[in-house]
């Protein structure tokens, strides 16, 4: 949909979708969004989904060095991400090249170092440090006030 493409690289936007009567909250996860790790958020063109990435740059010739491949289905798994403006579930389709570094270089620091399940933007990491060094807020704390900031109204 044309809400799902404009927040392609807006993945922490709060949006709201037409009823018909009204504006109702919703989420890009809801209406279908699905953020491709690697590859500046395309689907990887090493994927087994030919049709994903026919008009996409493939590393060659976007000057990329040459990696190695692995061939992979494309199935998306589900991420919890922690970001400053709230908490976020999302369809994540990994890249089928080999690395462990994905969601680092989408500036996303993993819960867990094997199949991770949650993840934090390092923006709400850099947020959690000044507040824990400048008012001693706890960890639960924080994640309460994030919340907070989620749910409240517009």
């Amino acid at each position: 949909s044309c809400i799902v493409n404009a927040h392609q690289f807006l993945p922490f936007h709060k949006v709201q979708e037409w009823t018909g009567k009204c504006f109702n909250d919703t989420l890009l996860e809801e209406l279908g969004f699905i953020w491709h790790m690697g590859h500046g958020g395309q689907p990887c063109p090493f994927s087994d989904d030919m049709h994903a990435w026919e008009n996409i740059l493939m590393d060659r010739e976007a000057d990329f060095p040459p990696m190695k491949t692995v061939h992979g289905p494309t199935i998306s798994t589900k991420l919890t991400i922690v970001h400053s403006t709230g908490v976020f579930l999302h369809n994540i389709v990994w890249c089928s090249c080999p690395g462990h570094l994905q969601l680092l270089k989408a500036k996303l620091f993993p819960a867990s170092t094997t199949q991770p399940q949650t993840a934090f933007t390092f923006d709400v990491l850099d947020h959690f440090l000044i507040d824990v060094l400048e008012c001693k807020t706890s960890a639960s704390s924080f994640f309460e006030k994030i919340c907070h900031m989620m749910h409240r109204s517009h």
